[in-house]
């Protein structure tokens, strides 16, 4: 959809109708839009809960509360009353970790909106929604490219925001990019929707903000919105066409199991140099369960290794990477995995980033702690150290166990359930790799 140009009139159902075409969700879909309480994702959560009359689909809103201000809880509890009126499903999520994030020197707003999205793409997978609808508008789009650019971008930063892209398996959508944030704020008048104003949003603090301040100087030198919008347009059509030829050469060269990839060396050496370090980059986000891909630097010296050598296995963005003979294998490094969850009877957790965990137990009140598994940390039962001798060495502690009261409980991939609760269908474990960004060569 072409960006609208800048006016404050409210955005109309066949506009929005126009803006969710793209996305082709089927009838009886689930999905989730995370509202803040600002103007704008309470613009869209309203047009999003209109639209979807006519198709079915199930929204649920997902509201995160942050706890880097007091008032965090409150404004939460408030976006859920508003959409209670009409009759939209609401969740609040909570991040924990806020009220010391908030105490540090540092800025704590990166660490927000990283926790953020992880706590809303988790709710995504153990909850069946395909999508996370996001509010970014042209506006937003605009100010990221100007920083961007201001950081030395390449293509991909100068690119923006894509109106679909993945995050741990699932598909962040944004159908708001063609419209101003001035047309959300009179969408919401329009709708009688009140909203919550953020002071940060209007802190110069923030390089966002000083870019918003500075649009009139830009625009009378030409930079506006739209020559802007239409710069990141033909940018996105570029990355498009890097995009396909990665997602070709990895599709006809590599291949994975127990969520490490592989690939031929020279494989790569015949690629165009760009497409060659793009798909090592997406290769290393998805074996390290990452969001975002290695920095260039890093990759650059890692590709130079492969070319011209002499090559010594390395470590690099999560990841251990080593060579037998011609074939670069790319895994999880065990030693970065901290992540720890707990999973109830009946339920399901994301773990690692990589793995989404399914349990289905007799036991109501049973309750395992999933983490890396830990061959030394106990004598291991003959049946599994069999199963075991199937997994390569290395690859044994980057995989999901399950541990309870009585120790290790069950190893998933090696098919393994302790005696006790094995049998039939008291218990019953599914696991499925989620890393996104190479999901056609990775295996659960």
């Amino acid at each position: 959809m072409r960006p609208q140009p800048a006016t404050d009139t409210s955005i109309t159902a066949a506009q929005f109708g126009a803006a969710m075409a793209p996305f082709r969700l089927t009838p009886g879909a689930h999905i989730a839009v995370a509202v803040s309480g600002g103007a704008d994702s309470l613009a869209l959560v309203r047009l999003l809960a209109q639209w979807a009359r006519g198709p079915r689909i199930t929204i649920t809103a997902l509201t995160v509360d942050h706890r880097l201000r007091d008032a965090a809880a409150v404004e939460a509890a408030q976006v859920g009353a508003w959409l209670d009126r009409h009759e939209i499903a609401h969740r609040i999520l909570r991040w924990d970790e806020g009220l010391h994030a908030r105490t540090l020197n540092r800025s704590a707003q990166k660490a927000a909106r990283d926790a953020r999205y992880r706590l809303m793409t988790d709710w995504c997978a153990v909850n069946g929604a395909s999508h996370l609808f996001v509010a970014h508008h042209a506006d937003d789009q605009v100010e990221t490219f100007l920083l961007r650019l201001a950081r030395g971008s390449g293509v991909d930063g100068l690119a923006a925001m894509a109106p679909m892209s993945k995050r741990d398996g699932t598909v962040i959508a944004r159908p708001l990019l063609a419209f101003g944030k001035a047309q959300l704020v009179e969408t919401c008048r329009t709708l009688d929707q009140p909203w919550i104003e953020d002071p940060s949003n209007q802190s110069p603090a923030s390089a966002r903000v000083r870019f918003r301040q500075a649009s009139q100087v830009l625009e009378q030198e030409g930079l506006t919105r739209e020559r802007l919008l239409a710069t990141v347009g033909h940018l996105q059509r570029a990355r498009a066409a890097l995009d396909y030829a990665v997602g070709g050469l990895l599709a006809k060269a590599a291949w994975g199991d127990l969520g490490v990839v592989c690939m031929p060396v020279a494989a790569l050496l015949d690629a165009p140099e760009e497409v060659a370090l793009r798909a090592l980059a997406r290769l290393l986000t998805a074996a390290g369960g990452q969001t975002y891909g290695p920095r260039f630097e890093s990759l650059a010296r890692l590709y130079a290794r492969l070319t011209s050598g002499p090559w010594r296995d390395a470590s690099l963005h999560g990841c251990l990477l080593t060579r037998d003979g011609n074939v670069l294998m790319i895994a999880r490094e065990p030693a970065l995995i901290t992540d720890e969850k707990i999973l109830w009877a009946n339920d399901s957790a994301v773990w690692d980033a990589r793995f989404k965990i399914t349990l289905a137990c007799a036991d109501v009140n049973a309750t395992f702690t999933v983490s890396r598994f830990t061959p030394g940390a106990a004598v291991l039962p003959e049946s599994l150290r069999a199963s075991l001798s199937a997994i390569p060495s290395r690859l044994r502690e980057t995989l999901p166990a399950l541990y309870d009261s009585a120790g290790l409980a069950a190893v998933p991939h090696a098919r393994y359930t302790r005696a006790d609760l094995a049998g039939g269908d008291r218990f019953i474990i599914g696991v499925t790799c989620i890393s996104d960004a190479a999901s056609a060569v990775i295996d659960g």
